[in-house]
């Protein structure tokens, strides 16, 4: 054989032999990408299992939040309703002197106050929640977005309410010396004066605005929201 073919096949040879190593490396890498892909789809399936059962639990936590507060907040708006429909005469300047007389509860009806603390241990996580996975659906955005408003705006009326309460007592206790003897269940005509006088209803009439009109309607509005959103909660549930 001459030299020149005999390398000439020597090198298709060796060609060859390069050509099959190649293939069997790109073949490896192949191999190598297909399972680092498979590995990442079953640990992101993986993840995603997780914080669909983390969601779902958290969603939990707020429909038990929700639950316990509309609960109070019945509580809270009966206890309002019932001191508009006590302070409604008087406001409007119907009630008569025995009406005065026997009204068990028309001081107690602006110097006591009923809050409503808004529990937010589910919004709280709900919250934390989608920040560390940035992943907020619209049932989500719709339960922050109720806490965001609500949450403030219920604590400055209830705050409204507190303020107007003390000044109420307060006002008593400085300049009215039936004050020692009411709060003690002592008779007083000049407590049952008081009730008839354009002072007191002036503070009732104040008094009903930032609690029965403000105060109770928000908290009415609250309830409505915070219902809806627990059938939402109890809908995906089902799914």
């Amino acid at each position: 054989m001459p030299l020149f073919t005999k390398s000439l096949k020597l090198s298709a040879f060796n060609n060859k032999r390069i050509g099959r190593y190649l293939l069997y490396a790109l073949g490896e890498i192949v191999l190598v990408v297909v399972g680092i892909l498979l590995a990442l789809n079953i640990n992101n399936a993986n993840e995603d299992r997780k914080n669909e059962k983390e969601f779902r639990l958290i969603l939990k936590t707020v429909a038990a939040d929700l639950a316990n507060d509309t609960l109070a907040v019945n509580q809270v708006v009966a206890n309002y309703k019932f001191r508009q429909e006590l302070l409604k005469p008087i406001i409007n300047g119907e009630a008569t002197e025995e009406e005065l007389r026997n009204c068990t509860y028309c001081g107690s009806a602006i110097s006591s106050y009923a809050p409503v603390f808004i529990n937010d241990k589910g919004y709280l996580q709900l919250k934390n929640f989608f920040e560390n996975t940035g992943d907020l659906d619209s049932l989500s955005t719709e339960i922050v977005q109720f806490y965001n408003y609500y949450t403030p705006t219920l604590q400055e009326l209830g705050d409204e309410v507190k303020r107007a309460t003390i000044e109420n007592v307060k006002d008593w206790r400085d300049n009215y010396p039936w004050f020692a003897n009411i709060i003690n269940n002592k008779p007083d005509p000049r407590y049952l004066e008081y009730l008839a006088s354009d002072k007191y209803r002036n503070r009732a009439s104040y008094f009903n605005i930032v609690a029965c009109l403000n105060y109770k309607t928000y908290l009415e509005e609250y309830k409505v929201d915070a219902t809806e959103i627990l059938e939402s909660i109890a809908a995906l549930e089902e799914d």
